[in-house]
């Protein structure tokens, strides 16, 4: 299904002096134009994060890791990395390198004449802030 997509990694500034420690993880899969596994977890940094969706269809799982690259020049980057089952479909991998506090977005996919996402996925990290 998802084999021959587009990649595309958009990396969206959040305040310049913010630096969370975690993080919200969105992940929507689409199949014919309509969402079919809309799934929303909480990852830390250095931390792990897991969803595992069994239906009738069949069954998805998401397994992420956040972690801090290493090296003095990386002092403020992370690089998360997601591997993604949607039943039988081949498993994507997408791998993001953001800077701390930032938001990060990967869109793979197929769009249908409408320009709208037919087939394929969306996965957004977003920073969580905390109070003032």
């Amino acid at each position: 299904m998802l084999s021959a997509l587009a990649l595309v990694l958009s990396v969206i500034a959040a305040g310049p002096d913010y630096a969370p420690a975690r993080y919200e993880l969105d992940l929507s899969i689409i199949r014919g134009g309509e969402p079919a596994v809309l799934a929303k977890t909480v990852i830390v940094e250095e931390g792990t994060a897991n969803v595992t969706i069994s239906d009738a269809s069949g069954m998805f799982e998401m397994n992420a890791s956040l972690n801090p690259v290493q090296g003095d020049a990386n002092a403020d980057a992370l690089s998360l990395y997601v591997t993604i089952n949607d039943r039988d479909a081949q498993p994507q991998e997408p791998k993001l390198l953001i800077k701390r506090g930032q938001t990060a977005r990967v869109v793979i996919g197929d769009e249908g004449p409408d320009g709208q996402m037919f087939e394929g996925l969306t996965l957004t990290l977003t920073p969580i802030q905390t109070g003032d």
